[in-house]
Parts: C-alpha cells; sequence; structure tokens
C-alpha cells in the first residue's frame, strides 16, 4: 500500500469531505481515505498495482474540486 495526498483549497465543511469519500471508495485499490479540515487535504491509501495517484485526482477534479498535490 502506499499514501498520496492531496491539498484541495476548496475542501471546507464535512459534507464536502464526505462526498469526496464517498466518491473516491467507489474507486477500485483504494484503502482508506482521510479528509482533514483544518488543513485543507486529503490522504488516500491505495494499491499502486489496482490505481495510480493520477486516476484518483481526476476522480476528485471530476467532482469540481481543485487538487493540488
Amino acid at each position: 500500500m502506499e499514501t498520496v495526498t492531496f491539498n484541495i483549497p476548496s475542501l471546507s465543511c464535512s459534507n464536502c469531505s464526505g462526498k469526496i469519500q464517498e466518491e473516491l471508495k467507489a474507486l477500485e485499490g483504494v484503502n482508506n481515505i482521510s479528509a482533514d479540515l483544518k488543513s485543507q487535504s486529503v490522504s488516500i491509501e491505495f494499491d499502486p498495482s489496482i490505481v495510480q495517484p493520477q486516476e484518483i485526482k481526476n476522480r476528485i477534479e471530476a467532482m469540481g474540486y481543485e487538487v493540488v498535490q
């Protein structure tokens, strides 16, 4: 397993983090997701043999959030 952290400047409420977590849980290979509203970041534990960080980032951006790695 590997972990990637993305900064999401518009992550400002638990509703937003909940939506992102729900969307990412649907991705095969994503194991654990931790959102931190204070730092406006999301850390994702994933299996690199199944999913790549770029795919995860693309999924978040498709939801309308800007992602800074």
